[in-house]
C-alpha cells in the first residue's frame, strides 16, 4: 500500500522534534536560543491596553515609547540562582517585549507589549544562559549555576515598554488579582506568593513567584492542559494561556 507523498510529508513534520528536545542548549544557535524567549510553548508576547491609569503619563504627554530589549547581564553574583531569592544575580530576557506602544486602529487606544515567560523552566533559562555564553557575558561557573534546577517555585517573568506600575506596586498590591490557573480544574488557582519589583533587578524584570508544591505534590501537570497566568496591575491587565503539552522536554513537564 503506497502513502501519498503530501500525507507523508506531514507524518514526516508532525514527527520532527524541536531543536530544544533534539540537542543540548550549549549546541544552539543565537537565533535559536532567542526564538525560545520570544516565540514558544514557554514565552508569549500578550498586546495589553493602557488605561489612563496604566499609562502613569500626565496629560498631554504623547503616549509611552518603550525601551530597548535587555541584555544579559551575569550580575554580581558568581553563581546561578534558579530559585531567585537573590534577583539581581541572574542575567535577563535578551529581545524581550519593549519597543513603542501602539494605537489600535481608528479608534485612538493605545496598547503596549508584553512578554511573558516562565522564568522557572529549565528551558527559558538555558536560553537566557546560551546567549550570555554566546556573547561573552556570562562565564561557565555563572551559566552552570543559572541553568540548574529545578527552581523551588514557579517563576512568572514580565517585560515590557511600561514598568513603571510593576515597580511601584508590591505583594500586598498583587494578592487576590495575580494567579496561575488550571483551565480544567478551576478551582487550582495559584496565588502569588512572592514578587521581586524589576526596580530591584538589574535586567527589569517583573518576577511572580508561585507555590510548586503542597505537601510534596506538584500543584500543576500535564493534565491541566492549559494554564493561565492573570495579573492587574494600576489598571494593566495582562492575561496569556500556557499550553502544558507543548512545555515538555525529553519526556517531561519543564515549568
Amino acid at each position: 500500500m503506497r502513502i501519498p507523498l503530501c500525507v507523508a510529508g506531514l507524518t514526516l513534520v508532525a514527527l520532527a522534534a524541536d531543536f530544544w528536545d533534539e540537542k543540548p542548549f550549549t549546541a544552539w544557535s543565537e537565533k535559536e536560543a532567542r526564538r525560545v524567549l520570544s516565540d514558544s510553548p514557554w514565552s508569549k508576547t500578550v498586546q495589553v491596553p493602557l488605561t489612563d491609569g496604566a499609562t502613569d503619563l500626565e496629560k498631554g504627554k504623547e503616549p509611552p515609547r518603550g525601551v530597548p530589549p535587555v541584555s544579559p547581564q551575569p550580575g554580581g553574583g558568581t553563581t546561578g540562582d534558579p530559585d531567585h531569592r537573590n534577583p539581581s544575580s541572574s542575567p535577563g530576557i535578551p529581545g524581550a517585549a519593549g519597543g513603542a506602544a501602539d494605537a489600535a486602529a481608528g479608534n485612538g487606544v493605545w496598547s503596549a507589549p508584553f512578554q511573558v515567560a516562565w522564568y522557572s523552566a529549565s528551558t527559558v533559562r538555558e536560553a537566557i544562559g546560551r546567549l550570555g555564553q554566546l556573547q561573552g557575558k556570562i562565564s561557565e561557573e555563572q551559566l552552570k549555576g543559572f541553568v540548574q534546577g529545578p527552581a523551588q517555585d514557579y517563576v512568572v517573568a514580565v517585560s515590557g515598554p511600561l514598568m513603571r506600575p510593576f515597580e511601584e506596586t508590591g505583594l500586598p498590591g498583587l494578592k487576590g488579582k495575580t494567579f496561575l490557573i488550571s483551565k480544567r480544574n478551576k478551582h487550582k488557582k495559584l496565588e502569588v506568593k512572592e514578587y521581586v519589583s524589576p526596580k530591584d533587578r538589574k535586567d527589569g524584570l517583573a518576577l511572580f513567584l508561585f507555590p510548586r508544591t503542597t505537601e510534596g505534590q506538584a500543584k500543576l501537570e500535564i493534565g491541566d492542559e492549559e494554564v493561565q497566568f492573570v495579573s492587574e496591575v494600576a489598571g494593566l491587565r495582562i492575561k496569556t494561556a500556557f499550553e502544558l503539552s507543548k512545555m515538555v522536554v525529553q519526556g517531561r513537564l519543564d515549568i
